[in-house]
């Protein structure tokens, strides 16, 4: 008789994030999740320890497996928050609409250095004014995100990259100080083809 196949960590973590997109944040149990893997909750337990640690473990998971971007143009990294947004209602709430302790004010960025290395050398910032600048854009994409999942908005991608460029485009006047049309357009340009410098 061939052996029980064992679950992984990953398995209960995707289980976890099918529960939340099914139920809502609400419906996320060790029952659940067993329920939803087809097995009892003695798997989970083995695998985390505890409940505490394995509800620890799932923002993370839920980062990396779906606002983790491959390396590419600056606003690649807004598209894919909000089309996370648009695609993944019930786990962007869970992730970002909650409450939080005060110590925990800073909105996590799985891209955060692939992302702070990018706008260092596509327009020539130093690394704490990249950081200044990004901080802006999380916030605007938080706030359209926000919209987006709760069906105050809805938004097809067109939508979201004429959004996303007439922000950055602000972004840019006031941190690259491009007062004219020509100079916005280099730094555009820079920021989708880093390589042009």
């Amino acid at each position: 008789m061939p052996a029980k196949k064992r679950i992984q960590k990953q398995d209960i973590l995707a289980a976890a994030a099918e529960v939340i997109r099914k139920g809502g944040a609400s419906s996320l149990s060790m029952r659940n999740i067993a329920k939803e893997l087809g097995c009892s909750t003695q798997p989970l337990y083995s695998e985390f320890g505890s409940q505490e640690q394995l509800y620890e473990a799932l923002p993370g998971y839920l980062r990396q497996e779906y606002l983790s971007v491959p390396q590419g143009g600056y606003r690649d990294f807004g598209r894919a928050f909000l089309r996370f947004a648009g695609k993944e209602p019930e786990l962007f709430r869970f992730l970002y609409l909650c409450r939080r302790a005060p110590e925990e004010t800073r909105m996590e960025d799985v891209n955060l250095e692939r992302t702070l290395d990018l706008l260092v050398d596509s327009l020539e910032m130093d690394r704490e004014q990249a950081g200044e600048m990004h901080r802006q854009m999380q916030h605007f994409c938080y706030g359209l995100g926000t919209m987006i999942a709760t069906g105050y908005r809805t938004m097809d991608q067109a939508e979201i990259d004429g959004e996303l460029t007439v922000f950055f485009a602000l972004l840019l006047r006031h941190y690259k100080h491009a007062s004219d049309e020509t100079t916005l357009a280099y730094w555009m340009e820079r920021s989708r083809n880093p390589k042009l410098g």
